[in-house]
């Protein structure tokens, strides 16, 4: 569901089939398409069943009945962030954990405007919507919430190594003592003292997780991935193929600076249809 507080703190409640129908009532074609990221992500987010969602919004007073035709009744706070966000040619879907708490974040790019929801799993199953500022502010604050530390010192070497041995290792890092796993990350790397950093963040992570970059090329939406992992003492970005036939992975200690200096360069390059 998407949650929406107004500057007069109404709250308005929309479940995903909702948004999806509000989004048809008012011609934005391209959330339709199935293949949309922002579709996507609605088709994926759990969503009780109950009746349709013309019924649900009607009951909810945000659709009134005319002699002529039904029209919507949404606050327009909420219908001026469904416009900008439907007119974003960039996005990005955060999905991670701090602690045992996991979290959701889809951000509609358009330009320094973003329009940003959350889903906070275990309250309603429900998103928050709001309008919020790009550029720095947005990288800051992202990097804050991720838990990205300010202490992971610069030009230390990354670790080059098998995604399918490394997610294999990962599922049994519970299982494992410190220095059996440090063992195996450097029988992968032949890094022995940044495996030990590795292991240890991989044991006590404050927060881990991915980001999914998209961005409309025109023809079709151009999508770019990685991995996080964070703890008290170091950063770790991860980046690896997404192709079948390929199998590395790149594990970077990334100073918190240098982060939002990615995401910063990132929210700002234009987008250049192909």
């Amino acid at each position: 569901m998407l949650i929406t507080d107004s500057p007069r703190k109404k709250k308005v409640v929309l479940q995903a089939r909702e948004c999806l129908y509000v989004a048809e009532r008012l011609g934005i074609n391209r959330w339709l398409d199935p293949n949309h990221p922002f579709h996507v992500f609605l088709r994926e987010t759990p969503d009780p069943e109950a009746e349709d969602a013309r019924e649900a919004l009607k009951s909810k007073g945000y659709i009134v009945e005319s002699t002529h035709e039904d029209r919507l009744s949404l606050p327009q706070h909420v219908l001026d962030d469904l416009i900008v966000a439907s007119a974003a040619s960039k996005a990005c879907q955060l999905t991670y954990t701090c602690g045992r708490r996991s979290f959701e974040e889809y951000l509609h790019i358009a330009g320094d405007r973003v329009i940003r929801l959350v889903r906070w799993a275990g309250e309603a199953d429900g998103f928050t919507i709001e309008r919020t500022n790009g550029g720095k502010p947005l990288s800051g604050a992202l990097a804050g919430r991720m838990r990205w530390n300010s202490r992971t010192p610069g030009e230390l070497p990354a670790l080059m190594m098998s995604k399918k041995q490394f997610d294999m290792v990962m599922s049994q890092t519970r299982e494992m003592d410190l220095h059996r796993l440090a063992a195996l990350l450097a029988e992968m790397t032949g890094d022995v003292e940044g495996s030990i950093a590795l292991a240890k963040c991989m044991k006590t992570p404050l927060a881990q997780g991915e980001i999914r970059f998209y961005a409309n090329r025109g023809d079709g939406w151009e999508i770019q991935q990685m991995q996080f992992m964070n703890n008290t003492h170091m950063n770790w970005l991860i980046r690896f193929s997404a192709k079948d036939d390929e199998d590395w992975m790149i594990v970077t200690p990334t100073p918190r600076q240098q982060f939002q200096e990615i995401l910063l360069k990132w929210f700002q390059q234009p987008v250049e249809a192909e």
